[in-house]
């Protein structure tokens, strides 16, 4: 009975417009490309200057690949424009951003 109820709730939802999944954690995620980092100290200097940007929640950085990917906190979204000055300010270059508030290949305004 419990499987047919489930069953019944998605197809409702789905027909409602819905999703069986919940929101992609993808639409609040920021990766950032970044050149200059070469070992882990790189990257441990840059999640220091990324966690002190304000409503950041986790943070991942790879001197491997040049990647960073930051997670905001619940129900916030970091600033581009700051996370962007992060990157710049720990001395190296953010070539990309994407993020909830678009792509940049050049510092965010806002």
């Amino acid at each position: 009975m419990i499987l047919k109820s489930l069953v019944v709730a998605i197809v409702v939802g789905l027909a409602a417009g819905g999703s069986v999944f919940a929101a992609d954690a993808t639409e609040t995620v920021t990766t950032i490309t970044i050149e200059g980092m070469h070992c882990v100290s790189c990257a441990k200097k840059l999640t220091k200057k990324f966690q002190a940007v304000p409503n950041v929640g986790t943070v991942e950085v790879s001197a491997e690949t040049g990647l960073a990917t930051i997670s905001p906190k619940a129900d916030e979204v970091p600033s581009a424009k700051l996370l962007w000055e992060a990157v710049e300010k720990a001395g190296y270059k953010p070539v990309k951003l994407v993020g909830p508030g678009g792509t940049f290949d050049k510092a965010p305004q806002e």
